[in-house]
């Protein structure tokens, strides 16, 4: 995983990524997840600057937000978001235990293999039962962030995945442009999840933690 300091070299500049800009990615995500976080209590990991805290998580009863970067934490705190508090923490060393639903958006793949194995056996072992929102690129389809690779590892440690839902197209080859455009149109959301895989960018997953035996 990478370090505070460098995560923080990217936030010198604020919203590094541009997640502001995302705004259909954040309606989809929106749609996707608010019958699963409406009134319960959300554990954010990677939570950055707080944008998805407040864009996409404003309906949960009560947000913990968290990021290792502390000039990340502090433009997050001055949001002031009436149900969200924000901490700063490598969350691989945060008690994942006492929420409703933790949710993983666009961060899990700057984990190892090994990094990412140690995550999805903590939420096993102190979310057992419960919801696990995951997300994040799958352009890199046969080695490190594959949705085949993922479903592997996620029924290896005994997830139950509930569903899969696209979250937006990849641009490139250039020829895919058109479609990420035709699906911005209105409803056209309604056919990300028919779209090759090839073409996908990023995808949710929804997933259920085992339960203890």
């Amino acid at each position: 995983m990478r370090t505070a300091a460098e995560f923080n070299l990217y936030y010198a500049t604020p919203d590094p990524w541009h997640i502001s800009q995302a705004r259909f990615r954040d309606k989809v995500l929106r749609r996707r997840l608010k019958r699963l976080i409406r009134g319960k209590s959300v554990l954010e990991l990677g939570c950055g600057e707080g944008h998805l805290t407040d864009a996409v998580f404003d309906k949960a009863r009560s947000v913990v937000g968290i990021d290792i970067s502390d000039v990340a934490i502090a433009r997050a705190k001055s949001l002031n978001l009436p149900n969200a508090r924000f901490e700063c923490a490598d969350f691989l060393q945060k008690s994942f235990e006492g929420y409703d639903v933790i949710t993983a958006i666009e961060c899990v793949y700057y984990l190892s293999f090994q990094e990412r194995e140690v995550f999805l056996k903590k939420v096993a072992k102190e979310h057992p039962g419960k919801i696990l929102l995951l997300s994040g690129p799958i352009v890199d389809y046969r080695r490190h962030f594959s949705h085949r690779r993922l479903m592997l590892e996620f029924t290896a440690l005994g997830f139950s995945p509930l569903k899969f839902s696209n979250l937006s197209v990849y641009w490139y080859p250039p020829s895919f442009r058109i479609v990420a455009h035709l699906i911005k149109l209105p409803l056209g959301h309604a056919f990300l999840d028919w779209i090759p895989e090839s073409m996908v960018y990023q995808r949710l997953y929804v997933l259920r933690a085992p339960k203890p035996l």
